[in-house]
């Protein structure tokens, strides 16, 4: 029992470790003291780093309980789990996604003096979104505690807070001014 909470609490912790990098990522455009940017932007990196080590906890924890019959396997062909396949594999591609996220953001830093890359950047950035959703997809098909009030209160917390922070930044971007002459 012990292997399986170690897996339900870091899949859990995870999420909302994303989530919270999620919104900070977010809402760091808007905000103009370059003091808070920095912090913020820290607390971002911080949350994504240990999601990411939460995730692969998880990882390591479902492949080694033996309750549900999932291999490592499930990594490379998910649809082939004997366990919630379809969910698996919505699973396995937030675990992609989100690890190319975190490569593509530790190599910002590094390859910022190419402007090419710095103008690809964000559009490779946005598979930590779709990782994001993904989970929350992953955590509501798969999880043992998916439908239990406490889980889907969370879930529905970390939709909440990743639309309100989506809604905050769409209201920060300039309005074009269109003319009709």
């Amino acid at each position: 029992m012990t292997i399986w909470y170690l897996a339900r609490a870091a899949g859990v912790v995870a999420m909302v470790m994303f989530t919270l990098s999620a919104v900070l990522g977010m809402v760091m455009p808007r905000v103009r003291s370059a003091g808070w940017r920095f912090w913020l932007q820290y607390v971002h990196r911080s949350a994504a780093v240990t999601g990411l080590v939460l995730l692969a906890t998880h990882v390591v924890a479902v492949i080694a309980d033996s309750y549900v019959s999932i291999g490592l396997t499930v990594l490379v062909w998910p649809f082939g789990s004997s366990y919630r396949p379809f969910a698996m594999a919505v699973g396995a591609l937030a675990l992609y996604s989100l690890v190319l996220a975190s490569l593509v953001g530790a190599a910002r830093g590094r390859l910022a003096v190419s402007e090419k890359f710095t103008k690809v950047w964000r559009k490779l950035h946005i598979a930590a979104s779709v990782g994001w959703l993904l989970s929350i997809g992953h955590a509501l098909l798969a999880g043992t505690d998916r439908s239990t009030p406490w889980m889907l209160g969370i879930t529905l917390g970390c939709l909440a807070a990743v639309a309100t922070a989506g809604a905050y930044r769409l209201n920060a971007l300039p309005t074009r001014v269109w003319r009709t002459q």
